[in-house]
């Protein structure tokens, strides 16, 4: 800096050459370079900065700011160091204790702190024209003390997370110097010591003999871990304390240690003791029990080894297979097992060794006397071991077993009884049916005779009528055992009914009045319209004998729409409800209850089966509807029938077919094989085939059948009913037929039911099912059309 200060062109600064400064400047000058330690001088009114070059380094880029004015230099710090200065100048000596002030040292922004004294500098005349300082750097000091009062919160802030109080013991002293956490554990106030005496009256009596910092030396262990109560100023509170410290050596004056506060810990230690001593209460009580369970239970209990071997039993063993405990004990289970038994007792003791437990395992064990005893078993494995626990159902199987046979006789009882009551009615429908087509082949046989032609059409059209009519009541029989396919397709109800209106008056006669009631727009429905028109005619007639001496017979229809809940066997939607109502006898809730029953009838013997309600029903069940009855006696009854709605418009009705025609003929000759074992039947078929041009080639039974297929180099359709005499089925026939011929096509004919044929995957591609009674234009239409399908 003497060099700098050499050079500098003091001629040009406020202070002038330094030959013209007083000789008090040019001495604090020449002082100050001389010395290592940092100095400045402020002088002149405007305190212009004056340095060494230990100081040069605190003034950062500021550096050389000789001649500077200190505003200049430092106006960052001015409004700090103004005050200061101006005292100074006043003739005050201040001395400032570690003042920080954010500096760029050697490029880097660093916080410095510094000690200042700043002394009144006097020219030759002893007038104060400046200030002199020599400043000291405390920032490793202030640094230090930042790290250990850091540390120290560090340590206090884990002492109070912890609740870990620390201490220090003089020995020579007897005193305890103490940390926050100490006092607050022991709930005294914070002082840095305490007196071992003064905090020794805070004890429990008990425990002050075992604390060994009373005398006045200290063993080895003085210090060792050792839990006290203390009695805390603070609340009253007795808490708990752990203590332990580092063990005396010699020459050491202060012992360190620490302390805890353990009052949680000891009454959870008391809390378990008491609920151990409670346990182990418990737990003798419950073996006295157990002991007294298992010689007064009536159940037999076992316990064994996963290899069956017996390793105790009860009293029960004996009374309920006679042996005696000495007799079991030692042996294997197996000793004792029915043989038939022995494979699935095998098995599950090899389930109760994997750890699965056994839950109603039934098996037989031999009693003393030879006989067997049926035992259900729970069992568990624990330990190695099977905890079994055998009940005797011997008695309860006998009567299970007595129970079904009773049920059996009487089901067989009861299928007599319905036998008898369907025989009955059914064979007096059937009488009448048969009495108009016998009658009128009679007639037509009569007329023959005489040469009169004229009158067949009519006699015929009574028995084809007879017939249908024969058909109808076999399909409405199977409908109701869910035999017979239904064929439900989109059903105007409105239109059905009106077309049925002449049938019904011509049913009830003229002391009945007929009223319809079909709302304007109703619903389609999906349904079978034959069986529909059935269950209508079949309510109706029912209403007609429930009025023997005339009333009003009201046939509605209805949109309705069913919202949950909906109770009994009807699902929430849209139904169309078709309702007869009478005004007749009515009926009591006990007859209603058993109205849809099969064979229930109200009727006299011999004028009626008793199957009308409930192959209505059975039709309405299976249309995916139900049927309701509202009556009570004296009053009339109204039976309705809920059928879906159906989206889309009801279909055409069918018209009866005239007869084949010319689309019906072969084509080419083609071969078909008709396999029928009823002659009548086998030979109708044959001829109106024949007559269209077919080839046709008979058999009787299965046996038979097969034989003219294999012999018979081309076969176009084989025609032919399922139940054939032989030993093989038709639909046996038509798989070995097949083997030969994979792309024959097959229409079977059968008097049962299409539907439950095709749900089980009888019908195979290039298979088709018709069912008996079936109209020959039927028939030959399905044949033309069979046989035209590629």
């Amino acid at each position: 800096m003497g060099a700098r200060m050499r050079e500098l062109d003091w001629a040009a600064t406020p202070l002038g050459p330094p030959g013209t400064w007083p000789q008090a400047l040019r001495t604090l000058v020449r002082l100050m370079l001389d010395s290592t330690q940092p100095m400045f001088v402020l002088w002149g009114p405007e305190l212009r900065y004056l340095y060494n070059d230990a100081y040069s380094p605190f003034m950062g880029p500021q550096h050389p700011g000789l001649a500077q004015p200190c505003v200049r230099v430092w106006p960052e710090f001015w409004s700090r160091l103004q005050p200061l200065l101006e005292r100074a100048l006043a003739g005050e000596t201040v001395f400032v204790e570690d003042q920080a002030f954010n500096l760029t040292i050697e490029g880097q922004p660093q916080e410095i702190w510094f000690t200042f004294s700043y002394v009144p500098a006097r020219d030759d005349t002893g007038t104060i024209a400046g200030v002199f300082c020599a400043p000291v750097e405390t920032t490793g000091r202030k640094r230090a003390e930042r790290e250990r009062e850091a540390a120290l919160a560090t340590l206090q802030l884990a002492q109070r997370a912890g609740g870990v109080g620390i201490f220090e013991l003089d020995v020579e002293t007897r005193t305890v110097f103490t940390s926050e956490e100490f006092c607050r554990i022991w709930g005294i106030p914070v002082r840095p010591s305490y007196p071992i005496a003064e905090l020794l009256t805070r004890l429990h009596p008990d425990d002050q003999p075992r604390v060994r910092t009373v005398d006045g030396t200290l063993s080895p262990t003085a210090l060792e871990y050792i839990e006290y109560r203390v009695r805390r100023d603070d609340t009253g509170e007795e808490r708990w304390v752990a203590r332990r410290g580092e063990a005396p050596r010699e020459g050491m004056r202060r012992v360190p240690g620490v302390i805890y506060d353990v009052t949680d810990q000891k009454r959870a230690e008391a809390a378990l003791q008491v609920l151990t001593a409670r346990l182990e209460q418990q737990l003798s009580a419950r073996t006295a029990d157990h002991d007294r369970l298992w010689r007064l239970s009536q159940e037999l209990m076992l316990v064994c080894g996963f290899d069956g071997r017996i390793f105790n039993v009860n009293p029960s063993a004996t009374r309920i297979l006679g042996w005696s405990e000495p007799e079991m004990v030692g042996r294997a289970v197996s000793e004792f097992i029915h043989p038939d038994d022995l494979e699935a007792t095998a098995a599950e003791l090899q389930r109760l060794s994997s750890g699965v437990t056994t839950l109603a395992f039934q098996n037989r064990y031999r009693h003393r006397d030879g006989s067997y005893r049926v035992l259900d078993w729970t069992a568990v494995p624990d330990e190695g071991r099977i905890h079994a626990v055998g009940r005797d159902i011997t008695q309860e199987r006998e009567a299970a077993q007595a129970l079904h046979q009773a049920e059996e006789a009487l089901r067989q009882a009861q299928k007599m009884e319905a036998v008898g009551q369907l025989t009955g009615g059914i064979a007096h429908d059937f009488n009448n049916l048969l009495q108009g087509i016998i009658g009128s082949l009679d007639l037509v046989q009569k007329r023959l005779g005489q040469g009169r032609t004229e009158e067949l059409g009519r006699f015929i059209t009574g028995a084809r009528s007879s017939a249908h009519r024969a058909a109808s009541l076999t399909h409405r029989l199977l409908a109701f055992s869910r035999r017979q396919p239904l064929d439900p397709r989109p059903t105007d109800v409105n239109q059905l009914v009106d077309s049925m209106e002449d049938l019904l008056r011509r049913t009830l006669g003229e002391t009945i009045q007929l009223e319809l009631a079909l709302t304007p727009a109703p619903w389609t429905t999906l349904c079978d319209p034959n069986q529909l028109e059935s269950a209508v005619l079949n309510l109706v007639i029912n209403a007609r004998d429930a009025m023997p001496y005339g009333g009003r017979l009201r046939v509605e229809t209805l949109n309705v729409r069913m919202d949950p809940p909906v109770s009994g066997d009807l699902t929430p939607g849209a139904y169309v409800r078709l309702s007869v109502t009478d005004t007749g006898v009515g009926m009591t809730p006990d007859v209603i209850a058993r109205a849809f029953e099969p064979f229930f009838t109200t009727k006299p013997q011999g004028q009626g089966t008793g199957l009308g309600l409930s192959m209505i029903y059975g039709f309405a069940r299976q249309s995916e509807g139900s049927a309701r009855i509202q009556s009570e006696p004296g009053r009339g009854t109204t039976v309705s029938l809920f059928l879906p709605r159906a989206r889309g418009e009801a279909g055409p009705e069918a018209v009866d077919s005239e007869g084949p025609g010319e689309e019906h003929l072969a084509r080419g000759g083609e071969v078909v094989v008709l396999v029928e074992d009823e002659p009548v039947v086998r030979a109708l078929i044959q001829e109106v085939l024949q007559e269209l041009g077919y080839q046709v080639r008979e058999a009787e039974d299965g046996p038979s059948g097969l034989r003219l297929l294999e012999s018979m180099p081309r076969v176009d359709l084989l025609v032919t009913d399922i139940g054939l005499p032989g030993g093989i089925t038709g639909r046996q026939l038509a798989d070995v037929a097949r083997l030969r011929r994979p792309a024959l096509k097959v229409l079977f004919l059968t008097g049962y039911a299409q539907a439950a044929a095709q749900a089980s995957g009888f019908l195979q591609p290039g298979m088709e099912m018709m069912t008996k009674p079936v109209a020959m234009d039927a028939l030959v239409a399905r044949v033309r059309q069979m046989l035209e399908e590629t």
